[in-house]
């Protein structure tokens, strides 16, 4: 056999194998719509009075995007995003890191009067709770499974007017991907 045609084999089989673990990887990751170019169908959202969720086609961290928003005059509540998805295989081990891009906008308010909220399978966490210029990124690491995950903009009581974006909500599986055992015999037999 000329070294030319053990070459081929060993890249069209590194290829493959590649290859296939990419489509592993992606298809243990689930959020459906996390960038929020269909318009945010795929989201539950859940507001109190003077609060509202769209999604607009356009002026995200690029295209659409999530705006949660507070409307002037409010007596302080929240509004929030859901969607529960599959991020990993929880029987082999790996991670999931959850994460998105956000803005978070004072129009008409006190300073520290808002902030962004993140619930992920129950536990809460501030993302942000100041105003910022510009797209920020936040991520979390959870084990692998199914997960539920909301962002939320919870406003204080009184005249306060905010607004978050939440774009590129995306969920990737890191760690080991499972591989079935091979013995030398079988590797060697590739390259005969």
């Amino acid at each position: 056999m000329s070294t030319f045609t053990l070459l081929q084999k060993i890249s069209i089989t590194g290829l493959l194998v590649i290859g296939l673990t990419l489509i592993a990887i992606s298809a243990l990751a689930d959020v459906l719509d996390g960038d929020f170019e269909n318009g945010g169908g795929d989201w539950q959202v859940f507001a109190d009075p003077g609060f509202s969720a769209t999604f607009p086609a356009a002026g995200g961290n690029p295209g659409g995007y999530a705006r949660l928003y507070a409307d002037f005059p409010n007596v302080g509540g929240s509004v929030c995003i859901m969607q529960t998805f599959l991020c990993g295989d929880p029987d082999q081990g790996t991670e999931c890191t959850i994460g998105f891009d956000y803005n978070l906008t004072l129009i008409d308010a006190a300073p520290g009067s808002a902030r962004i909220i993140v619930v992920i399978d129950g536990i809460t966490s501030i993302v942000v709770d100041h105003a910022t210029a510009d797209w920020e990124f936040v991520s979390y690491v959870v084990p692998c499974g199914t997960h539920t995950i909301e962002i939320c903009l919870e406003v204080d009581p009184e005249h306060n007017m905010w607004q978050a974006c939440i774009d590129n909500v995306r969920a990737e599986c890191t760690g080991g991907v499972p591989t079935e055992a091979q013995h030398w015999d079988g590797i060697k037999s590739l390259y005969r």
